[in-house]
């Protein structure tokens, strides 16, 4: 239904504005960042025998692998002992005079937990702070240890004659990157994107990348024309598997794409129910496997939920943990509980704002400003159709949307941040615009060989998009053939409605065929 602050049209709000409208956002007054992720210091792998380092990734320019033996050293002399949570982990504390020479005199106590995981015969690490300790911090410490995509680090080194990481940049750099205005590519992505492939290309094993996407469609149906995954999905699909293909022919154990969904990490946000996410999942899923290659892993499939509820701390969690992590819901959906527990989860635990963002989005002309912009004028219109809505004034619609917008960007801080903890060593792929100076890389998910992003049936140019953070995507979209020139295009659903309500084009929607791994789509053609 569309309501009454559908019709008006949308601006952009001051900086006086802007924090008015989010003047009521409850900031607790204890501002100090207090999230587990915050605590983490470095993630880890070792040879259980000789103690050698397999992988490290480190923060806040800790020195742990440039002092590596010393840093040995010291867990053996202090007897580790077993963690209270979990006998299979392995604690070690070291006092702040000894801690400083890692951390460049952060004045920290720290904490090494280790854990081996059943199956491998190396030992996983992290160094963590030591403060604000409780037993949620304990759990999501296991729960890393555990989940975390370090499998590939037990793999010995395998020399090769062929420098297999240039040649997979090169491609990445031809038939995916997505490039912009100020790329940074050449100048610095390159060499970190190769840095990252080596981490695969050395051991000769399967290139593995993660790109957070394929939410949900949205909730309003001026953009797509339904819940379910359609064309849209299929060419994003068909895109990321013929890429698999393509690598596997110049880089022999191939590549893999996970797909992280963020529908649950947003759906309340976005005015959509959980179950309707869950529901979209589950056709992206049987569409995948419609359409993929029997006995070829080229692509993987999970989210929020399955990010956390699974693995050997999954049954040591409790909820009792969260019950101060409330969240604020603006457009009335309907909430599952397993996923409003996932939600709290990610919050308290990789949640890096500690009042920062809301003084930075009061800053005329700071770059966090200019985000919340984005989003505010992006969701202002994503919930311009909600019933949720229809009884509210134009200006508590724009404050409400001003609060979403708000919350949307600190729960995409703590997603990525969690991302990164849970595939520290994988490519990092991103529906949005990026500098591709790392560590994150922008990619098409539709190629425009396979559909071209249009604004206008009459324009069939690509244009170029003021809003580089939502580059045209399939939930935000639909697709449409053009039969008279035999192309499908990626438009707004109100576009192809109206063309054939004004009798400029005739057409059919055409259904899904889901076990055949065909999308829905407008077919038109001119009257």
């Amino acid at each position: 239904m569309t309501t009454t602050v559908a019709a008006e049209q949308t601006t952009v709000v001051s900086t006086k504005q802007t924090l008015n409208f989010i003047n009521d956002i409850q900031i607790p007054h204890n501002l100090k960042n207090l999230s587990t992720y915050s605590k983490f210091l470095a993630l880890y792998t070792r040879d259980s025998n000789t103690s050698a380092p397999h992988s490290m990734e480190e923060k806040q320019g800790c020195k742990f692998g440039e002092n590596w033996s010393e840093f040995m050293e010291l867990i053996k002399n202090n007897e580790p002992r077993k963690a209270l949570l979990c006998e299979d982990i392995f604690e070690t504390c070291l006092p702040t005079e000894v801690s400083n020479k890692f951390t460049n005199s952060m004045n920290m106590p720290l904490k090494i937990s280790e854990y081996q995981k059943r199956g491998e015969s190396q030992i996983r690490g992290c160094v963590t702070t030591v403060e604000n300790e409780n037993e949620f911090n304990d759990w999501f410490i296991f729960h890393i240890l555990d989940q975390a995509r370090l499998e590939a680090s037990d793999k010995p080194f395998v020399p090769a004659d062929i420098s297999y990481h240039e040649i997979f940049a090169d491609y990445f750099e031809k038939k995916l990157k997505n490039t912009v205005m100020e790329d940074q590519w050449n100048s610095q992505g390159r060499q970190y994107f190769i840095g990252r492939v080596r981490y695969f290309t050395d051991r000769f094993l399967r290139i593995e990348c993660v790109l957070p996407a394929f939410p949900c469609k949205t909730s309003n149906r001026d953009k797509a024309a339904g819940y379910l995954p359609d064309k849209g999905e299929e060419f994003a699909l068909r895109r990321l598997l013929q890429a698999t293909e393509e690598v596997a022919k110049i880089y022999p154990p191939g590549m893999k794409v996970w797909i992280v969904s963020d529908g649950h990490v947003f759906s309340d946000c976005i005015g959509v129910d959980d179950d309707v996410v869950n529901t979209y999942t589950q056709n992206l899923h049987n569409m995948y496997q419609a359409i993929a290659t029997p006995g070829l892993d080229s692509v993987g499939l999970c989210g929020l939920n399955d990010l956390f509820f699974s693995g050997q701390a999954s049954p040591h969690f409790d909820a009792r943990w969260i019950e101060d992590s409330k969240l604020e819901h603006y457009t009335g959906t309907k909430i599952c509980s397993v996923s409003e527990a996932s939600r709290a989860i990610l919050m308290k635990g990789c949640d890096t704002d500690d009042g920062r963002l809301r003084k930075q989005i009061g800053i005329s002309g700071h770059p966090r400003l200019h985000l919340f912009r984005g989003f505010a004028r992006f969701m202002e219109e994503d919930l311009s159709q909600s019933s949720h809505f229809e009884n509210s004034s134009r200006k508590r619609f724009k404050k409400v949307v001003s609060k979403v917008a708000f919350n949307m960007i600190k729960r995409n801080d703590a997603y990525s941040n969690l991302v990164e903890l849970l595939f520290p060593h994988h490519l990092r792929f991103s529906i949005h615009a990026h500098t591709n100076s790392g560590p994150k890389f922008g990619i098409k998910v539709v190629s425009p060989e396979q559909c071209l992003s249009v604004k206008s049936l009459e324009s069939v140019e690509e244009p170029k998009f003021e809003d580089l953070l939502h580059i045209p995507t399939p939930w935000h979209n639909c697709v449409v053939k053009l039969c008279n020139q035999d192309r499908y295009f990626l438009i707004k659903a109100k576009a192809v409605r109206d063309a054939m309500e004004k009798g400029t084009y005739v057409g059919v929607w055409k259904e899904t065929k889901l076990a055949l791994g065909e999308g829905g789509y407008y077919e038109i053609s001119k009257s």
